[in-house]
């Protein structure tokens, strides 16, 4: 959704309340697709802070689908966000993480929400605690049903020992 910031910029002591919302359906990283499974409408606050200076304030709350590390069973994860931000247009370089989401004097939000989900990413969520994930033999997922394959890793370092043993294994 694109908000436009001419009035807030151009009017001394202006305050605008803005209803908005998040249009993109999922947030793309790496290659990776999460789709935002709930949003919600909210309140945008834009305020007159100067000459060509804007501040932006709004509270909202979604939740991600994310892939389980270990059965990639999807997994709802809620993000809140609680952003109060202040763009200068005259002295860019001062506010340039806000300033790269304004262009022309319009707001881009869902590439401030995108930039502020992103470090809110975890590196790891977990279906349960106790996941069992995947078999590596089939690729059942061992949270549903036992699959019955010889998983038993074998040490790279006993190789030589297990070696000894099978040549004196009786027949």
């Amino acid at each position: 959704m694109k908000i436009q910031l001419s009035k807030a910029i151009s009017v001394k002591d202006y305050t605008e309340e803005v209803e908005a919302g998040i249009d993109m359906d999922e947030i793309v990283l790496k290659g990776e697709s999460y789709p935002i499974r709930k949003k919600q409408p909210f309140s945008v606050v834009l305020r007159n802070e100067g000459k060509s200076a804007v501040s932006i304030r709004f509270k909202t709350e979604l939740v991600l689908g994310i892939p389980c590390s270990r059965c990639l069973e999807e997994v709802p994860y809620e993000v809140s966000l609680d952003y109060e931000g202040k763009a200068d247009l005259d002295h860019p370089a001062e506010d340039e993480d806000l300033i790269s989401d304004i262009e022309e004097k319009e707001l881009d939000l869902d590439m401030l929400i995108f930039d502020e989900v992103v470090p809110q990413l975890p590196t790891r969520v977990l279906c349960r605690e106790d996941c069992k994930g995947l078999c590596p033999v089939c690729g059942t997922n061992l949270n549903e049903k036992e699959c019955g394959c010889d998983r038993t890793v074998a040490d790279p370092r006993m190789a030589a020992i297990q070696d000894i043993f099978k040549n004196f294994k009786e027949v």
